[in-house]
């Protein structure tokens, strides 16, 4: 093994002996390598107030395989620290940064990083997701939801459906075909998602709207009746809290639903307060989200319209923080588009003050944005905590499975196009522009996903493989962060690519009708990353990587998981080289139980076509 690739470093507890130092204090650092590399000194080059120092390591313990240098990095101030390491030879100089070795000085992009105070919801890290489309996942109260009938509104009428039926397309239903699931059914069924393996519950909005949807929100301080109302989503966040799920609800800053009385009232009189909520779009009307007419876009130019928000202790983000609800957290609908229109750019300015107002009301809050690509400006430690990670996983996955991503063109199409699959190497760099990036902190806190309400399932896109799906979940499970399971796909839900109605079919909850590899499949990964310490807490890193073969390891704690993934059409071969994470005898392959031995820090796979894996290793040094 060449001993470069034998480098360990991670902002974990393994190697950082303080997550979260005062200002004053100092961390200890500690930086793993082979006992048998070249190495004469390692230097840690910290930038601190504004320009960099160099210290000396020390060599201060060794193991079977691996010794262990350490420093003691000041902590001067609150602001963010940045370091990388100098590893001296006989022969030259190599920076290690998280990006891996360069024999140039490297830019400061892909340090590693710590802020001191950093209030991120640190239980992300070794949450399960679960998303749930409250009108569709279950009716647990027949005596409420919508009538047929009921009202007018954006020229169609609401329809009760049978849990049985298909959704209707937006031509028909126009996101008014009620199945009538309610939190009480989500409350019914809480045991099924323990179960599962799940420990975190993410709702789409809940508030009083319109639509099925409900991003068209009429009430932001109000459950839909239809839905159980507020009570029930305190018995609801009660009741999970005792099994220990946490929920986090979904809403839209942005914009409200045409039928909010703010809207009506603006409409109704210009020179009113309700009026400067609202953009006038310069034709007598008002701009929308996207040009949709019934979404009209807020405009936080209003200091009232703040204040009901977030800045007052009355404010919306800290209301549902409280008793008797206690939500766990926050998602924020089109996060990056939220508070910006031609020369207003709220947007940061806005989402600073949310989070000053909602971990001032609950630090272990989890605030989360929804933004489809580069999300780093808004994860800097003074905004959101973690995006839905459509960037950083949903989009390499399914591009490894031959899908173009949505944001990749000029045109955001529904529909799924097909293109060339990306080859090893190619997803290797997707996946590390998230990974190398983002403040060390931050990485653990994405919502890593697949699938969502907004984009088709992979389960029903064209040229489904299911050995390929398998590999892709298993490496969505073993990221850093926390995997997301939208509602039903642990069962194979139903459905169709042509539309977004085709991906909110109503839950399945017919036993005979399940698809048992794909209960499996997430039972087995939910409860491992539950369970398992190093699935939330490890360090990364990826192994063998070619042209069709990706493999990528989460390690530490005296374990080791490594997902290979395999496109090959043909049978195949991959050697993996472990003595990198530590010493170990053989390979289990969690779902079969086959073993494969290791020999001199190798393991050799032999592959069948599209064959995928998921590989647990007891370490040690």
């Amino acid at each position: 093994m060449n001993w470069q690739d034998s480098l360990q470093f991670e902002v974990n507890s393994e190697f950082v002996s303080d997550l979260d130092p005062p200002v004053g204090g100092s961390v200890r650092l500690r930086l793993k390598v082979w006992k048998e590399a070249p190495l004469r000194a390692v230097t840690l080059r910290s930038v601190l107030c504004g320009h960099s120092e160099r210290q000396p390591m020390q060599r201060v313990r060794e193991g079977r395989r691996f010794v262990f240098w350490e420093a003691k990095l000041p902590v001067p101030h609150a602001q963010m620290i940045h370091w990388h390491f100098l590893c001296h030879s006989d022969t030259d100089i190599l920076f290690y940064t998280r990006a891996g070795l360069h024999t140039v000085a490297p830019t400061e992009d892909c340090d590693w990083t710590l802020m001191p105070g950093f209030d991120g919801a640190r239980w992300v890290q070794s949450a399960v997701f679960y998303q749930i489309y409250p009108d569709r996942f279950r009716n647990g109260d027949q005596s409420i939801g919508r009538q047929s009938r009921e009202y007018r509104f954006d020229g169609g009428q609401p329809r009760a459906m049978n849990w049985t039926d298909a959704p209707l397309d937006y031509a028909e239903g126009r996101c008014m075909d009620f199945f009538n699931g309610d939190l009480e059914g989500i409350g019914e069924k809480l045991d099924y998602l323990q179960d599962l393996g799940v420990t975190a519950l993410y709702l789409t909005p809940i508030f009083r709207a319109m639509t099925t949807h409900r991003y068209d929100c009429t009430d932001y301080f109000h459950v839909d009746e239809a839905l159980g109302g507020d009570d029930a989503l305190a018995r609801l966040t009660s009741a999970a809290r005792e099994k220990g799920i946490k929920v986090v609800l979904d809403v839209s800053l942005n914009h409200t639903g045409s039928a909010h009385p703010w809207f009506v009232q603006a409409q109704r009189a210009g020179d009113s307060k309700e009026a400067g909520f609202y953009y006038p779009d310069g034709r007598g009307g008002y701009a929308s989200w996207a040009g949709v007419r019934t979404l009209p876009q807020l405009n936080y130019a209003s200091q009232q319209l703040r204040r009901i928000i977030w800045d007052s202790d009355q404010a919306l983000v800290k209301h549902w923080l409280r008793p008797p609800w206690q939500i766990d957290g926050w998602r924020f609908d089109v996060g990056n588009m939220t508070g910006r229109r031609d020369q207003d750019q709220f947007g940061h300015e806005i989402w600073r003050g949310v989070r000053r107002a909602v971990k001032a009301e609950n630090a272990d809050a989890y605030i989360v944005g929804e933004h489809w690509e580069d999300a780093i400006s808004y994860q800097l430690g003074d905004q959101w905590d973690g995006t839905m990670n459509y960037f950083g996983c949903a989009s390499p996955l399914r591009r490894w499975l031959g899908e173009r991503a949505r944001f990749e063109t000029q045109a955001v199409e529904f529909q799924p196009k097909r293109s060339p699959p990306v080859t090893g190497h190619e997803l290797e760099i997707m996946l590390r522009q998230t990974l190398d990036r983002l403040p060390s902190q931050h990485v653990g806190l994405q919502m890593n996903l697949l699938d969502s309400h907004d984009i088709h399932r992979l389960h029903h896109g064209p040229g489904f493989d299911w050995a390929l799906y398998r590999g892709v979940t298993i490496l969505q499970f073993l990221l850093p962060g926390a995997p997301t399971i939208w509602y039903g796909n642990e069962v194979g839900l139903a459905g169709h690519a042509r539309n977004v109605e085709g991906c909110r079919y109503p839950m399945e909850w017919r036993e005979e009708q399940w698809d048992q590899g794909f209960r499996t499949l997430y039972r087995t990964l939910a409860r491992l990353k539950r369970d398992e310490p190093v699935l939330s807490d490890g360090a990364h890193k990826f192994l063998s990587v070619g042209e069709t073969h990706l493999t990528f390891a989460r390690y530490g704690h005296g374990r080791a998981y490594i997902a290979v993934l395999n496109r090959a059409g043909e049978e195949s071969s991959i050697t993996l080289p472990i003595a990198c994470l530590g010493l170990c005898d053989a390979a289990q392959e969690v779902f079969d139980g086959r073993r494969f031995s290791a020999n001199n820090g190798y393991i050799d796979l032999r592959l069948a076509p599209r064959e995928n894996l998921l590989l647990k290793l007891a370490l040690f040094d």
